[in-house]
């Protein structure tokens, strides 16, 4: 029984251990994909997180990216120097404003993009091994974590 636990204890290491390893590629290839389009990785994902049909206000971009207002600000501001998003006042919400990716905001969007999805780790992948893995990462991103002793001991 004891062999049985220290054998599934091993797969989770390993799991992990595999899981970290996309992540650091990923990561890598990210570093270098937004370097040469002379971003930081914080504005890329910022970029990334403004979907091409939507104008998020700033406060939405703050909790999709779950920082601060005044850290969103500071990120548009970078990205509007640099033509890539354009800052409005919203017309349905006069105190808001709304974010809009430029044409150029566009295609630096579809170049990270296009490098994910033909450079990335788990583009070496099959359409079918994709959507296994996407099936198994997001059943494991949705299970809740198991409680620790320490965590669940009321004395």
């Amino acid at each position: 029984m004891a062999e049985h636990a220290d054998a599934e204890e091993s797969l989770v290491y390993d799991v992990l251990d595999l899981v970290f390893a996309v992540a650091e590629q990923t990561n890598a290839l990210l570093a270098d994909t937004v370097g040469d389009l002379g971003l930081t990785a914080v504005m890329a994902n910022t970029l990334w997180k403004i979907e091409p049909s939507a104008t998020p206000s700033m406060r939405q971009l703050a909790a999709d990216l779950g920082c601060d207002p005044s850290t969103v600000t500071f990120l548009a501001d970078r990205l509007q120097d640099k033509g890539l998003i354009t800052r409005e006042i919203d017309p349905a919400n006069r105190r808001a404003k709304i974010v809009t990716l430029t044409e150029r905001g566009l295609e630096v969007r579809r170049q990270l993009a296009t490098a994910m999805h033909t450079r990335s780790p788990i583009a070496q992948l099959s359409p079918t091994e994709q959507r296994q893995l996407s099936r198994l990462l997001t059943k494991a991103a949705r299970a809740k974590p198991a409680q620790t002793e320490a965590a669940t001991d009321t004395n």
